[in-house]
């Protein structure tokens, strides 16, 4: 996938950070670059310092247009990642090691673990269907325990206290309107002034969320790694927390299922996601608030299509209108 974001290295630099973090001593001896994702440029390497292969993700340059929320994310993931090691058995991968001076390279990387298995996205055409189900429930009881993790305040991680928000209703309104300020100024064409309209009818289904979960908000079918487990499949790990934030758990539905406009079509998942819970109902709040996490995932996958090449970006572009039109038309018959 071609963006501008992508930060590639030449192996000679690759080789240099692995020596950098791993000894003098450490042999690199293969190198392939990961190229199924979005934002940054991956490599899977083999290396004499580790008896498995390691990854090494590469961050933004300085200078690259970004959305608001994107500058300066990685360190986000590697805490994310610690977290999650430390207070949940969710399977992520290890940090291996981390560099966010900028001196190597005019960036930050870090290496961790590799994982072994396929995402679910491939997998999920090879699995029967009670497989599936059960996979789902897993990744259910998994985004539970992710939700378990909490925090002082809500929205993005940031230093700064005039982002540290101390009610969901203002930070999900402050996180959607710096979005729309830079959708406008990267010259992107949505229904502003309707979805700002939404947010204001809408706005006080926020009120009842008063813990801030950890919410990993990208935890679609191709960050899911699956792998063979006696007849079928189990999720082997799940990858990249750079886009998280504290908020409202059910703001993980709409990115874990990015083309269901109703979550009620994901019977397992929803089943597993309130049995893990100890929630009774998803309810028709929950549902309404369901569309408004939806209506801001699309307006970000519109938002950031002026990085891709032309056809791709067009494509997303369309696909992410229409469904920003949806949601608008889901909230007004709820």
């Amino acid at each position: 996938m071609k963006s501008r974001t992508k930060n590639h290295l030449d192996e000679a630099t690759i080789r240099t950070l692995v020596r950098e973090q791993f000894g003098r001593e450490c042999r690199v001896t293969g190198i392939t670059e990961l190229e199924g994702g979005m934002f940054n440029a991956i490599y899977r390497i083999k290396c004499t310092a580790f008896d498995r292969d390691i990854v090494l993700k590469v961050g933004v340059r300085p200078g690259i247009p970004l959305l608001t929320y994107e500058r300066d994310i990685m360190p986000v993931e590697v805490e994310a990642y610690r977290l999650i090691s430390e207070r949940t058995t969710v399977p992520v991968p290890q940090v291996l090691a981390h560099d966010f001076s900028k001196t190597l390279i005019d960036a930050n990387y870090f290496f961790m673990t590799a994982l072994d298995g396929v995402p679910l996205s491939k997998a999920s055409r090879r699995m029967s269907p009670e497989n599936l189900a059960q996979v789902k429930v897993k990744l259910a009881e998994y985004l539970v325990q992710l939700h378990g993790i909490t925090n002082t305040y809500f929205g993005y991680p940031t230093d700064d206290p005039a982002l540290r928000y101390a009610t969901w209703h203002e930070a999900f309104l402050g996180m959607f309107e710096q979005l729309l300020r830079d959708a406008r100024d990267h010259g992107i064409r949505l229904p502003f002034l309707s979805i700002e309209r939404a947010l204001e009818r809408h706005g006080d289904l926020l009120d009842a969320l008063e813990r801030p979960c950890l919410v990993d908000f990208d935890c679609h079918e191709g960050n899911v790694f699956v792998r063979r487990s006696g007849a079928g499949y189990a999720i082997e790990g799940i990858l990249d927390f750079e886009r998280m934030f504290w908020g409202d758990p059910i703001a993980d539905f709409p990115t874990a299922f990015v083309f269901c406009d109703d979550i009620r079509e994901e019977p397992d998942f929803l089943k597993g996601f309130l049995a893990a819970s100890g929630r009774r109902e998803f309810a028709r709040d929950d549902d309404r608030r369901y569309q408004l996490y939806r209506l801001y995932i699309a307006t970000i996958m519109a938002a950031e299509t002026f990085r891709y090449d032309r056809m791709y970006g067009t494509a997303q572009r369309i696909w992410a209108t229409a469904q920003v039109r949806k949601c608008l038309s889901n909230l007004d018959a709820r």
